[in-house]
């Protein structure tokens, strides 16, 4: 690729307390064989030793930035976003990992003006087993794609690029009440006016290893599924599209 198609990548990188596995998650990054990157870590007043792990790092693209106040993680992203310069958004949370072309096959689907998103499949990383494997077998959806989305979500954040247009189009950014789902209902509101597309091979890599947030917080996680699915119903482009 010549810089003309090379646009900005900007890569939101939420940490807290995240230093066991955060050096694997940041050479990751800087493997990329797509190079016009830069990273916004954006730091949720961690305790341990995330900030000197992140500091070590020479690479002028790697940008810190620490919060005021600890936050919920979707209001924390949206802060991260804030500082981004970038004409795509990507995300990476810190106990996970990117393939090293996962940018490089990704950002050419955007050439489609109409394609506001693009996913990929990855890989389901048992830490505690020593166990991996890819996580869909079957061809993932592309196009416009609300109705398969509601069906079944595949769109994992760890994947994602977003075009920053698509982005701003919405009525607000990610919700900041949610800590567990904002990806997947910022996915699905963009669905509603965006096509997707999909890289179908495994471009990342997500870590199990029994202190996931999103295990440790499921009456959240419930909790925001109700909201979610009482605000929908009054989304009327989501709520006709499919029963909810």
């Amino acid at each position: 690729m010549d810089m003309a198609e090379t646009p900005l990548v900007s890569i939101i990188m939420n940490c807290y307390n995240g230093e066991k596995y955060l050096r694997e998650a940041l050479e990751s990054v800087m493997a990329q064989t797509y190079q016009n990157w830069e990273l916004i870590f954006w730091d949720n007043q961690s305790t341990d030793k995330s900030a000197e792990i992140f500091n070590s790092c020479n690479d002028n693209r790697f940008k810190y930035f620490v919060a005021p106040n600890h936050s919920l993680l979707y209001e924390a992203r949206n802060y991260a976003i804030e500082k981004a310069s970038g004409e795509f958004y990507a995300f990476l949370d810190v106990d996970d990992w990117w393939s090293p072309e996962k940018l490089e096959k990704q950002i050419p689907l955007f050439a489609d003006p109409e394609v506001g998103m693009v996913y990929g499949n990855y890989r389901y990383v048992n830490e505690n087993k020593g166990t991996r494997k890819t996580l869909y077998k079957n061809h993932l959806p592309t196009g416009r794609i609300l109705n398969e989305l509601l069906e079944k979500y595949v769109a994992g954040l760890l994947t994602l690029v977003i075009r920053r247009q698509s982005f701003e189009s919405l009525d607000y950014p990610f919700e900041p009440q949610y800590h567990i789902m904002g990806d997947f209902d910022l996915v699905v509101r963009l669905a509603v006016t965006w096509k997707m597309d999909c890289v179908q091979s495994p471009i990342a890599s997500y870590r199990w290893h029994g202190a996931n947030e999103s295990l440790l917080q499921k009456e959240r996680h419930l909790s925001e599924m109700k909201k979610w699915i009482s605000d929908m119903n009054e989304n009327h482009s989501i709520s006709t599209s499919r029963r909810i």
